[in-house]
């Protein structure tokens, strides 16, 4: 007799372990923080909505447009000379904006001054990419959602195997 794998998967342990490498090896680290690790490009992490399930979480890693955090959101620039230039703005102080074009590549902001601004708009499109999951098996986006939806606690039900209620 061939044994049910079907229960199986959805008792298995959540590795802590795991997750937090995931979290550096899928480039979550180079935008967002959880705890005292990553960057603040993107949301902390760890201060995400209570209500945020596992499943949400799991939505916005797979269409980070749908909802963009105003904060979050990518400025796009036209400059009077033409050309154009989006990113996130890190700070903006007097006469000169600086914004990070793409944190995944470098987190060194760039400055642009205001008067050279022809315009300015708010991008409908999530800086974070899409695709991030997709060289990842399902057990390593379970792991790395259950970091997530754990808030960073590796005593947290998730890894402790099985259901407790």
């Amino acid at each position: 007799m061939g044994h049910d794998h079907g229960d199986h998967a959805d008792h298995a342990k959540r590795s802590y372990t795991a997750g937090k490498q995931l979290f550096t090896v899928a480039n979550c680290v180079s935008c967002h923080k959880i705890g005292d690790f990553g960057k603040e490009f993107g949301p902390d992490l760890v201060k995400l909505d209570p209500k945020f399930k596992p499943s949400d979480i799991l939505k916005e890693m797979l269409n980070p447009s749908e909802k963009i955090n105003e904060k979050f959101q990518t400025n796009i620039f036209e400059l009077q000379n033409g050309k154009v230039i989006q990113g996130l703005v890190v700070e903006e102080s007097g006469d000169i904006i600086n914004l990070v074009e793409n944190p995944l590549i470098s987190s060194t902001p760039i400055s642009i001054k205001r008067n050279d601004v022809a315009e300015r708009t708010r991008s409908k499109v999530s800086i974070m990419p899409m695709g991030l999951l997709e060289k990842l098996t399902r057990d390593e986006i379970l792991d790395l959602v259950s970091l997530i939806a754990s808030r960073n606690n590796k005593d947290h039900a998730l890894f402790k195997g099985g259901h407790d209620h």
